[in-house]
């Protein structure tokens, strides 16, 4: 791990373990220039930057876990730690509630055993994990144990739950009377939004009603509620805005139980629809402002100067038959994945059996033919990544998909959706001409309202040639209606170059960016690519003008 970091440009500051440093992204670029925003650790070759988001894994598969359990905990307090509990305007009664312990624990900041304060992690009450606080306010949790939320045996039963940053803010809201909290195990990590503990536990959250969300007023606790409101769904979620206070705990201490109690019970809705509150918007006004709007490499060859993926759009990918559509799809799906851990939703009826996409996908994945081994050593990878809708009658319509779609963003946190093709949905409600165009916007709003973003592979109407050759089709030739090109947020159009071969021995692959509605995420123009079929087939690759050579082609025969 440590050869592959350091080609990272990062650090290398032990031979194992974790540790801090200066991100090599973005330190270079900040005030503080010593900020030790990047954490690494070395054992997993994991990294992740607090500050600009900068984050990923140099081993490229990693195995599920077998969670261990935490040894029993002793929940006596002793009359320091009570003292300390008061300070804070916790009480006795509260602290026996949550079962609250202390023990002596080695802490690995600190270099000893320490006196530590227990918050104990229960499900079902089963104990699960355990996070150990000392009075330097260092933390530890148990290694290897299982991420879940603190507090989850309080909300089962209540239609309405409060969702906290911090073990202290959710002792708070017990001191007010709101009783079923609960609170995220680890804080908010400014570019962290790998929501773990959410996998673990999302049947706890599937039929709430109200969602109120406190977390921290500072930027990481924004981008946390943003997630957690995304995953959870907006419609069903509220949030709290604790103005001059960081957090619950804060307005305990500084103020009093009625006024924290007062800002829990006058949370906010999200905007949704109709007239937008400035007021709810303006912090992200402010960071689109200073950062820009946010998007992401597909990682296709230079596909960056023309196409970088936004969330909240759709793309509509269309082209003849046997150009390439959803092989090119699934490529940027497995490089998305890769590059960003991003997950992944598919309807693929035309890839039917699954059992041979998700072998194509693995193929991808390691980049060649793979082996019964191969599979076995990607498949916790791709159970992470990637999940397929199932085929039936149901989910015949886009609404079926889309609701299908909607769970996996809650109980897998989706961020990339796919549905190839459109012509293979149940269309028998069509009655007019706006009925695709309405079709289309519901998918818009899908994308808003989940923060993700869908391909949507759709077939031309006819298929043009010019003596003899297949003619590039266009935006407009989708079968159908224009508002394919008219209501997409992008538009790519895959096109086979017959005649032009790459080193890989297999025609080049253009792929044509005909509609960037937003000029940030690039421009019109076209990028090349090829399958490499000497590693499996279907792994596309980019290559330069040295490894590009041309055929001329003796007849019209068009080999597809």
């Amino acid at each position: 791990m440590i050869n592959e970091l350091s080609a990272l440009g990062i650090k290398i500051l032990k031979q194992k373990g974790e540790y801090k440093t200066t991100c090599p992204q973005c330190s270079h670029t900040r005030k503080n220039k010593r900020d030790k925003c990047l954490s690494v650790d070395i054992t997993n070759g994991l990294y992740n930057c607090h500050n600009c988001g900068w984050s990923g894994s140099v081993q490229k598969f990693s195995t599920k876990p077998d969670y261990i359990k935490p040894l029993g905990t002793n929940i006596q307090l002793n009359k320091r730690v009570l003292n300390w509990f008061e300070q804070r305007k916790i009480t006795e009664s509260t602290l026996l509630h949550w079962k609250i312990g202390e023990s002596l624990e080695y802490m690995p900041q600190a270099g000893k055993k320490r006196r530590v304060i227990n918050f104990n992690y229960f499900r079902d009450n089963e104990l699960i994990n355990v996070k150990f606080r000392d009075s330097e306010k260092n933390f530890k949790m148990v290694s290897g144990a299982e991420l879940i939320f603190y507090g989850l045996d309080n909300i089962k039963e209540l239609d309405t739950v409060y969702v906290v940053e911090g073990e202290m803010d959710a002792l708070s809201l017990h001191e007010v009377n709101l009783y079923s909290v609960c609170s995220v195990p680890n804080g908010a990590s400014k570019g962290n939004q790998k929501l773990e503990y959410l996998d673990n536990c999302y049947q706890y959250f599937e039929n709430k009603k109200t969602i109120i969300l406190c977390t921290d007023n500072d930027e990481p606790g924004l981008m946390l509620r943003n997630e957690l409101a995304r995953r959870f769904g907006y419609y069903k979620c509220k949030y709290v805005d604790f103005g001059e206070y960081k957090d619950a705990n804060d307005v305990l201490i500084n103020a009093d139980k009625d006024t924290l109690r007062n800002i829990i019970l006058n949370a906010k809705n999200f905007p949704l629809e109709g007239i937008v509150n400035i007021d709810n918007i303006w912090q992200n006004v402010l960071n689109f402002n200073e950062k820009g709007l946010k998007n992401y490499s597909i990682g296709m060859g230079n596909s960056d100067n023309y196409f970088k993926l936004a969330f909240g759009e759709w793309t509509v990918v269309t082209g003849i038959p046997n150009s390439g559509k959803s092989d090119i799809v699934d490529q940027i799906c497995c490089n998305l994945s890769t590059k960003y851990g991003f997950r992944c939703a598919m309807y693929a009826p035309e890839s039917f059996p699954y059992e041979g996409h998700i072998k194509r996908i693995a193929n991808k994945l390691n980049e060649k033919n793979c082996t019964n081994d191969d599979l076995n050593n990607t498949k916790d990878f791709i159970q992470e990544h990637f999940h397929w809708v199932k085929i039936d009658l149901e989910n015949l319509t886009l609404k079926g998909i889309l609701d299908a779609f909607k769970q996996l963003v809650l109980q897998k946190g989706i961020n990339i959706c796919v549905i190839d093709p459109y012509n293979m949905l149940d269309h028998s409600a069509q009655k007019d001409y706006s009925y695709i165009g309405r079709l289309l916007s519901q998918i818009t709003q899908f994308c808003q309202q989940t923060k993700t973003h869908l391909f949507l592979v759709a077939h031309p109407r006819k298929i043009e040639t010019i003596e003899g050759k297949y003619k590039k089709p266009s935006l407009y030739d989708i079968s159908g209606s224009a508002d394919f090109f008219n209501k997409s947020f992008n538009g790519l159009i895959v096109f086979r170059e017959i005649g032009q071969k790459s080193k890989y021995k297999s025609d080049i692959v253009s792929v044509y960016v005909e509609k960037v509605k937003r000029k940030e995420n690039g421009q019109l123009g076209s990028f090349q690519i090829a399958p490499d079929f000497y590693n499996g087939g279907g792994v596309y690759k980019h290559f330069t003008r040295e490894n590009k050579k041309f055929e001329v082609i003796k007849d019209n025969n068009i080999p597809f």
